[in-house]
């Protein structure tokens, strides 16, 4: 007869495999010169692997680097970030949802002094759909007038 403990132990690295696929999902991204590529799954390795084959498959000649990891992957979002001599992609992941996700990039847009502009432009949800997000810009602290208008000097003249 098999003790309680044993039986335990074998019914749980039966079950393993199973557990192990039940797990949350990740996102990685790869990103080239001129684009941003993301495949979601439960190993990183296998995720950012999947996001440089298909920045590899679509931008052929141009140098693919995988460029985050999620854990979980939650909602995600890509922008485009001006600065006043080039632009680059910033990733956010792991949001809890589309407000989160939107005001965590408008947060990472005000965060630096030198940034133009901001052009969010896909989001992915919970479920791993992406869509396009459209008309939405923000300028960047480096443009904002923020600073309070000089005050008009005392008109003198009588009324």
């Amino acid at each position: 007869m098999k003790s309680p403990a044993v039986a335990l132990a074998a019914t749980f690295f039966a079950c393993a495999p199973a557990l192990a696929q039940s797990g949350p999902t990740g996102i990685g991204f790869a990103q080239a010169e001129e684009g941003t590529w993301w495949c979601r799954d439960q190993d990183p390795g296998k995720g950012l692997a999947c996001a440089l084959d298909k920045c590899r498959e679509e931008a052929p000649g141009q140098e693919c680097y995988p460029t985050r990891w999620c854990l979980p992957a939650g909602w995600s979002g890509m922008m485009t970030v001006w600065l006043p001599e080039f632009h680059s992609t910033t990733i956010l992941c792991g949001t809890t949802g589309e407000a989160a996700l939107l005001a965590g990039l408008k947060a990472l847009c005000d965060d630096s002094p030198f940034v133009t502009r901001c052009t969010p432009f896909a989001m992915i949800d919970f479920d791993g759909n992406e869509r396009p997000i459209d008309g939405l810009d923000w300028l960047g602290p480096a443009v904002k007038q923020d600073d309070p208008p000089a005050e008009q000097p005392a008109d003198d003249t009588p009324q």
